[in-house]
């Protein structure tokens, strides 16, 4: 089984070793021993003892198959989503069912049912019964908040393909337009070149991963900027410093290098003498940050190519959909220089 499929079924069976899970299961006991207590009170005539007697009833059963749940995870989230369906329905009856016994013959001084007329049997009715009633719902939710986020999961990735099958073209487009300038000057160089930059994309668009090791996409960074200073020449200078990187760091593909493209074609080619590209790295509190520097003068400014904010945006789509609520994409400008700062967090598993 892989590992997406894994993902998908710790959706249906809550991660009940955490301590919110236990925290959620303690208020669903309390709600519905309320709820019982409401409708047992108008017998009884007493609802504060009906309620006290359900509530640790409850709670002895919810905790006891919690308890279960957090030690067979692993084992449990191996299996297809039918399965853990049936489990958790076993479970949860037989549990209820032994705790009634226990409770009525093993610790009868407690006296936490009220016998009826009937016999204890119509204790084992009741509280079977109950139980499958609230089991069946309780399933029944966990399947749909499944399904749900299995469909929200899809959505994201069909929406992260699109990002990606869009930036894609974009490079190569621009890299190709890099080369075809080169025929004329050097063109065996521009053959030269060609050929690594389709070994490059080969290797690129056979991966279907959404998120690839820095040491990788620095390496594409590092190719793009060799051919870029063979075009440039001492009109590109460039400052890389991203030693305190970790190489395994996770990061979604082609994220930088649109970066240091929109760098070199917005601010550094277009003034007559060139200019310094920085590329700045550091970590910080599990915290990676990425910053992009280049110089922009007025002229430049004022002359703003087209398609500047396209990659931005696509790399911001990408980063929320890889690391959401967790990332930063932050520009700024002034007079002279103009700043892209990158930040999100280290990971060397997908999340």
């Amino acid at each position: 089984m892989d590992k997406s499929s894994t993902t998908d079924q710790q959706y249906l069976l809550p991660d009940m070793c955490r301590a919110i899970s236990v925290l959620y299961v303690t208020l669903v006991a309390q709600l519905l021993a309320i709820i019982l207590a409401l409708n047992t009170s108008f017998i009884a005539g007493n609802f504060w003892t009906s309620l006290s007697l359900n509530a640790l009833f409850i709670l002895w059963v919810a905790f006891v198959c919690s308890a279960i749940f957090c030690g067979f995870k692993k084992r449990i989230n191996k299996r297809p989503a039918i399965s853990i369906i049936l489990f958790m329905f076993f479970t949860i009856n037989v549990i209820t069912l032994l705790m009634t016994w226990v409770i009525t013959f093993l610790l009868p001084q407690f006296e936490l049912f009220i016998a009826p007329a009937q016999g204890n049997m119509s204790v084992y009715l009741r509280n079977g019964g109950i139980s499958v009633i609230f089991s069946i719902i309780l399933l029944r939710f966990l399947y749909i908040q499944h399904q749900w986020r299995r469909q929200t999961k899809a959505e994201s990735e069909a929406r992260l393909d699109a990002l990606q099958a869009r930036i894609r073209p974009h490079f190569l487009f621009n890299s190709l337009n890099t080369i075809a300038s080169l025929t004329r000057i050097d063109p065996p160089l521009a053959e030269s070149l060609t050929e690594d930059l389709a070994e490059l994309f080969r290797a690129n668009m056979q991966s279907s991963k959404r998120l690839v090791p820095f040491e990788q996409e620095l390496t594409l960074v590092q190719q793009y900027l060799n051919i870029e200073q063979l075009r440039l020449g001492d009109r590109l200078t460039i400052n890389i410093d991203v030693s305190t990187i970790p190489d395994d760091a996770l990061i979604p593909p082609l994220s930088i290098q649109p970066l240091i493209e929109n760098a070199i074609y917005h601010g550094i080619e277009p003034l007559e003498k060139g200019g310094k590209l920085e590329v700045l790295g550091r970590i910080e509190n599990n915290k990676i940050t990425l910053l992009i520097k280049n110089p922009l003068s007025d002229e430049a400014l004022a002359t703003v190519r087209p398609g500047h904010h396209m990659a931005i945006d696509n790399i911001r789509l990408r980063m929320q959909n890889c690391f959401p609520n967790n990332n930063q994409l932050l520009v700024s400008s002034s007079e002279s220089e103009f700043q892209t700062q990158l930040k999100f967090p280290y990971q060397t598993e997908p999340a």
